[in-house]
């Protein structure tokens, strides 16, 4: 076998490998996230967690003052709709 071939076939190998553990990790995930600021702001976000190290990335951020005479509610995280 030459080596052009041997070059091929191993890259060949290492991509299928690469494509077989890529469709075996599990997918991060979207959640919808409220919480009150420092300010007393009422606040809601994306947060898109890692499915590898659950660390969190928060976007798409919305803050905006309760109604005069009310009160945020409590802090609350769900999946995004499909």
């Amino acid at each position: 076998m030459n080596g052009r071939r041997k070059g091929a076939l191993a890259g060949a190998a290492l991509l299928g490998a690469a494509l077989l553990l890529t469709g075996c990790a599990k997918p991060d995930r979207s959640e919808i996230v409220t919480w009150t600021d420092e300010h007393g702001r009422a606040c809601t976000g994306v947060a898109v967690v890692d499915s590898e190290d659950s660390d969190r990335e928060v976007t798409s951020i919305d803050c905006d003052y309760p109604p005069e005479g009310r009160q945020p509610g409590r802090a609350t995280s769900r999946p995004l709709p499909d």
